[in-house]
């Protein structure tokens, strides 16, 4: 992770080392304050997570214009997909304007011109995404710019939902493997959010093909990033998407395996990576746990019926097998 403040910079420096560090980090931008002062307070903090960098920003009321001088000088062939978690802004791009409140996130493309208005202080997510992930999943390039997704239900909601745990977990906690896999489906999810039907969390009475597929991919994504939690049943689940939990399982009748199995699958498979990582030196009880299994001697027992040794063989079996 790269970290960049202005605390330690005099307060009549500041707003020029933010200058600085606005374009180092994301782009040529040429943000100005809208408070001129002497103090300026910002932090910005940028990790690469896979093919996707994120950036949580803590900064004061300013606007941020990348023109078409910024684009010439500094090219650049990626979209800005922007959750706000504190204040409010507005965002400008082609004809669109969008208000972005706390719990919504924009999309902008760094390859046109775009301008961010924040009023007050504010914090956001910003998570700097290549066009070739997200823009062949939308069906209206064009009308994902400058829009305001998100809200309190559906799968904007859980479109949120997902950037957040992204960024609290950290992508030192993803191998590489899993991190790719974890920008593919943050950009499904935003596809899903921008989807008319099921954006605001219809889905209809019963799930037709289309809707089903949708659920299940929504449904799936957020599982993925919320492993470890202990509130993943299908009654949570189905309260956090909008829907019945005979809706739910519904939707993952036509699926190989039930609901239930298929997150129980995916904290084996989680659980034997981590098992079979020379640098995780966890105990058996730790890893287990940290993918959400709370009874560990039914963990063990389990482990074994599907692997064909206990977790503790299973280690010691590939770290072996590494060393060959």
């Amino acid at each position: 992770m790269k970290s960049w403040s202005t605390e330690a910079v005099p307060g009549p420096e500041q707003f020029d080392y933010w200058r600085e560090v606005v374009c180092e980090a994301f782009a040529a931008l040429d943000p100005r304050p809208l408070e001129p002062g002497v103090n300026f307070s910002s932090r910005a903090d940028l990790s690469e997570m896979g093919a996707v960098n994120v950036a949580r920003i803590r900064s004061a009321a300013q606007t941020v214009v990348r023109g078409f001088a910024q684009i010439r000088h500094d090219p650049q062939d990626r979209l800005f997909v922007n959750l706000q978690l504190a204040g409010h802004g507005f965002v400008r791009q082609g004809h669109r304007e969008a208000k972005v409140m706390p719990g919504s996130f924009t999309v902008v493309d760094i390859a046109r011109p775009y301008t961010l208005h924040f009023e007050g202080r504010f914090e956001l997510l910003s998570f700097r995404v290549p066009r070739r992930l997200l823009l062949p999943l939308v069906s209206d390039p064009n009308g994902l710019m400058a829009r305001t997704l998100g809200g309190l239900n559906g799968t904007g909601f859980v479109a949120a939902s997902f950037m957040r745990s992204l960024a609290d977990a950290g992508a030192e906690s993803f191998t590489t493997q899993a991190a790719e896999r974890m920008s593919v489906q943050l950009c499904e999810l935003i596809s899903e959010a921008a989807r008319g039907p099921g954006a605001s969390g219809d889905f209809g009475a019963e799930p037709s093909q289309a809707n089903r597929q949708a659920l299940v991919r929504v449904v799936k994504a957020y599982i993925l990033g919320a492993l470890g939690s202990h509130d993943l049943g299908a009654e949570a689940l189905a309260r956090r998407f909008n829907v019945s939990p005979r809706y739910l399982h519904k939707a993952f009748a036509q699926e190989p395996s039930s609901l239930a199995a298929w997150i129980r699958l995916q904290r084996f498979e989680h659980c034997a990576s981590d098992l079979g990582n020379p640098q995780d030196r966890r105990s058996v009880s730790a890893i287990a746990s940290r993918w959400g299994f709370q009874d560990i001697p039914n963990f063990t027992k389990s482990f074994g019926m599907r692997y064909g040794c206990s977790p503790s063989e299973y280690r010691r079996r590939e770290l072996r097998l590494r060393r060959l």
